[in-house]
């Protein structure tokens, strides 16, 4: 019995690239057959506003889904958040996807240099889960919600016009037992948090507490997607090798991918470096992306 439902998907990370570049690599990756553009939410770093740019990115596109790797919850409050999103889902027709996360270690002088308190991992756990509700809360019932957390409510807050499905897809970015079982419960798909796994073994771990909550809670951990986030590029030298991620020549990139697969990941986020990364975009699309969509039919 496979491991996920979902279909493979390959999503295109672009990172530190002034607009005009960012775009035509995005159209790029878009007419290759990339499913998926997620952008890094770091407002203290060089790339631009992450929901800025999705915004504007797709407004010129047709396909892509937009999505963050991971949007970080403490920087936006939650109500206005489930605005934005079913706005820019019905902008799109429906190509929104929100894959957020609390913040690990290496967030918290990111967070106090725009003034955002960091807060210990249980308040962050528990205003996190706070935020899911709210925001799925004024998407089901279209009507005007109230919510007490800890931190986030609403009186009578609202959502129109809702998403273009009814709800928007929720990814869950983490890699701690607490928030790993809480993807499975309630998630709809989990990403690993901290770059690409370092073992299979380690993966294996991962996605055992990410299925097991889905148990406990009475669903299918079929149904949630599993995204890694890693470099890309294809060439026979394997340059790059020493990074997680999709590298090497095709056979072997695709050889990782139904390795991978076959653990239980569906979905893979990749960033291209380097002058040629345009280049490697359509390569990606012509000698993996194509024959992997040959040899499942699709």
């Amino acid at each position: 019995m496979p491991r996920t439902l979902n279909p493979i998907r390959f999503g295109f990370n672009p990172r530190g690239l002034p607009f005009g570049d960012l775009l035509v690599q995005v159209r790029a990756a878009e007419e290759a057959g990339f499913d998926t553009v997620a952008f890094d939410d770091s407002p203290q770093e060089s790339d631009m506003e992450a929901w800025t740019l999705a915004s504007v990115v797709g407004a010129l596109t047709h396909r892509l889904v937009l999505t963050h790797g991971t949007l970080n919850v403490p920087y936006r409050n939650p109500a206005l958040l489930a605005k934005m999103a079913a706005t820019l889902d019905s902008i799109t027709g429906g190509r929104v996807e929100l894959t957020l996360g609390v913040g690990g270690a290496r967030s918290q002088p990111l967070y106090e240099a725009y003034g955002v308190r960091y807060g210990t991992p249980a308040e962050r756990v528990a205003d996190f889960q706070d935020a899911v509700a709210i925001m799925r809360g004024m998407w089901r019932s279209g009507q005007p919600f109230t919510y007490q957390g800890r931190r986030f409510h609403v009186q009578g807050a609202v959502a129109v016009p809702g998403p273009v499905r009814g709800a928007i897809p929720i990814i869950v970015g983490a890699a701690g037992p607490r928030m790993l079982r809480y993807a499975g419960a309630q998630g709809d798909g989990w990403i690993k948090s901290r770059g690409w796994p370092s073992s299979m073994e380690e993966l294996a771990g991962l996605l055992r507490q990410l299925e097991e909550g889905a148990v406990q809670a009475g669903r299918d951990p079929r149904i949630l997607r599993r995204v890694l986030n890693g470099a890309g590029r294809v060439g026979e030298d394997g340059s790059a090798a020493g990074q997680g991620g999709l590298v090497g020549s095709p056979s072997r990139i695709l050889e990782t991918v139904h390795r991978y697969a076959d653990a239980g990941v569906d979905t893979f986020h990749l960033f291209f470096r380097g002058p040629d990364a345009l280049e490697q975009l359509r390569r990606f699309g012509e000698e993996v992306i194509a024959p992997m969509r040959r040899g499942s039919g699709a």
